[in-house]
């Protein structure tokens, strides 16, 4: 008798979850996802539950205060006779159950504004315009699913119209008359060629190995080069939220790929994707004024609880958003810029898009296109402010570097040619990161960073020997920030 009451706990315990409620054993059904639905929080904070019932919840412990910035994931909720609740995974890690009410329901979040120059050329796809789209439990839709009135504008000013069950958006599209702008500097006499080793890293962090279960970092990094002395100050997470396959939909995965970065006021974001041919994924921003160790955040699902809400509170993550290669990333005090163009477009007469993004709550705010010309399309930027990008031209038929200045007047983006720099450089190696500050321009390749004047004067080689690809790169003042592939770690030092 004794072993088939065991038999019938341990199947009652399978089937759904079992709770004591007033000293008597009672099974609530809850209703399992194979793989994490991606959820999307609301504007009103809620409390968050340790165990429900059909009776409701019980054991409140905290707050969705902290965790409405973070990757909220589900995959089980429970229907109860005070609302529908979910166990919901913040960053990757399990927290508790929230009401249902907590999320944004029937929810289409688009952009305030879309400027595009004038450019027959070019189709702006408006579903590029999508912050997210949630239906009626807040699980967040894959943009494609979504009806548009218009897939695409080209020159003619319209309103875009957005919809999907009951949610409902709209954002007026405008077309400004561009001009194209002309290169007009003679190239100064560049660095000397020379070859880097080629393709994706060949090395990575001490622990970022099959041998090592890529688990955390715990010495920081020297790199030493020409006077220029880098050190870690942040190593990533592998995950900021659950991994490999877990996910149910495109938006879930935050991570493993950097491709960019910024540094503004202590602020750090980087965009990351799961695959290296995507152009949608996410941003991450840390807030390195809260975040003072360089290992904790690895360990986001496994730190002290209290340790954890405090750093949840200081990581946001972005929806999953249009960020073309998302290489190109700058900041002001109050907005996140990319210029989400197509690495794989050579170059040609195509616009590019340029997208605002506030810091506050991580969606696009505004998104203007530009281009330069009809054939000198930008991979490589970097924002200086709210109303200065500094563009990077370089293709190899025209055998120099040029460095444009962008200003913008109102929606228009106006491009001058402001330096250039004769030669490749390193033959072997695309340009990885792009960055401008206190009048220097720092371009990196595969274990290389030069440095140039503003009017393009070879001033610095910086050779490193990480074996690692640079992702991203930014300057403050005299301070260069770069960031290096496997494990994604962020390094500073004063030029």
């Amino acid at each position: 008798m004794k072993n088939n009451k065991k038999l019938i706990l341990a199947g009652l315990l399978l089937a759904g979850s079992l709770l004591t409620i007033n000293g008597q054993a009672s099974t609530v059904q809850a209703k399992s996802y194979g793989k994490a639905v991606t959820k999307i929080a609301g504007n009103g904070n809620y409390a968050i539950y340790h165990n429900v019932s059909s009776k409701g919840p019980s054991g409140k412990f905290t707050s969705t205060k902290y965790f409405k910035h973070g990757q909220i994931q589900s995959k089980k909720s429970m229907s109860t006779k005070k609302g529908t609740f979910w166990r919901i995974i913040v960053d990757g890690r399990d927290v508790g159950w929230v009401n249902q009410n907590f999320f944004a329901r029937n929810k289409i979040s688009v952009a305030n504004e879309v400027s595009l120059v004038k450019n027959s050329s070019y189709a702006f796809p408006t579903r590029d315009a999508i912050n997210y789209v949630t239906n009626s439990q807040g699980t967040e839709v894959d943009p494609s699913k979504v009806y548009v009135s218009q897939a695409h504008v080209s020159t003619k000013e319209t309103t875009v119209n957005y919809s999907y069950g009951k949610a409902k958006a709209s954002v007026k599209v405008s077309v400004y008359n561009g001009q194209d702008a002309s290169a007009d500097k003679t190239p100064k006499k560049g660095f000397k060629t020379i070859k880097t080793w080629n393709g994706g890293s060949k090395g990575s962090s001490r622990n970022w190995n099959a041998a090592h279960h890529y688990r955390s970092e715990t010495t920081r990094n020297t790199f030493k080069s020409n006077g220029l002395t880098l050190r870690t100050r942040l190593f990533q997470p592998r995950f900021l939220s659950l991994g490999y396959g877990q996910a149910g939909d495109a938006m879930g995965q935050v991570g493993v790929i950097p491709e960019g970065m910024t540094v503004n006021n202590g602020i750090f974001t980087t965009s990351l994707f799961t695959s290296s041919n995507s152009q949608y994924g996410h941003l991450v921003s840390y807030n390195l004024n809260a975040l003072k160790s360089k290992y904790a955040p690895q360990n986001l699902t496994t730190m002290k609880w209290s340790t954890f809400k405090s750093y949840a509170k200081n990581i946001k993550v972005s929806p999953y958003i249009k960020l073309g290669h998302g290489q190109s990333l700058g900041s002001s005090s109050n907005y996140i810029y990319v210029l989400a163009n197509d690495n794989k477009y050579n170059n040609g007469p195509a616009s590019e898009e340029i997208l605002q993004i506030s810091k506050s709550d991580m969606k696009i705010n505004k998104i203007w296109t530009f281009r330069i010309s009809d054939n000198r399309y930008i991979h490589n930027a970097k924002f200086v402010g709210d109303d200065t990008m500094y563009a990077l031209f370089h293709n190899g038929g025209h055998n120099c570097y040029e460095y444009w200045k962008l200003t913008r007047d109102g929606d228009t983006w106006n491009a001058t040619e402001v330096g250039a720099t004769e030669g490749r450089f390193i033959s072997n190696s695309p340009v990885q990161g792009f960055a401008y500050g206190d009048g220097h321009f720092f371009i990196g390749l595969n274990d290389n960073i030069l440095k140039v004047s503003e009017s393009g004067s070879a001033q610095k080689h910086y050779h490193l020997n990480t074996k690692r690809e640079i992702e991203g790169m930014s300057a403050t003042g005299s301070r260069l920030y770069v960031q290096f592939a496997q494990r994604a770690e962020l390094t500073s030092g004063k030029f």
